[in-house]
């Protein structure tokens, strides 16, 4: 008999008990699904990314550098984006 997981849900549970994920990704907790016992995927809360892009993000301003319908070659990128 194998033990379940305290950070796991069944396919089965996930279907009848969904708040019980809710309830674990509002606590910021991350959850094992498993079909028949064995690990399926991972359920993790969403992680909202910085929408901030640095000013100075040398990598966003590429569009700015490039002469139109020119073109850098991938040493200059390189050059641009690593010093």
């Amino acid at each position: 008999m194998l033990m379940k997981l305290d950070n796991s849900i069944s396919t089965n549970e996930l279907r009848f008990q969904f708040e019980k994920v809710l309830r674990a990704m509002s606590a910021g907790k991350e959850l094992i699904l498993t079909y028949r016992n064995k690990p399926l995927a991972r359920i993790a809360p969403y992680q909202k990314q910085s929408e901030a892009i640095p000013a100075d993000d040398p990598f966003y301003s590429l569009a700015d550098i490039a002469e139109p319908l020119g073109s850098l070659s991938s040493e200059d990128i390189d050059k641009l984006i690593y010093g």
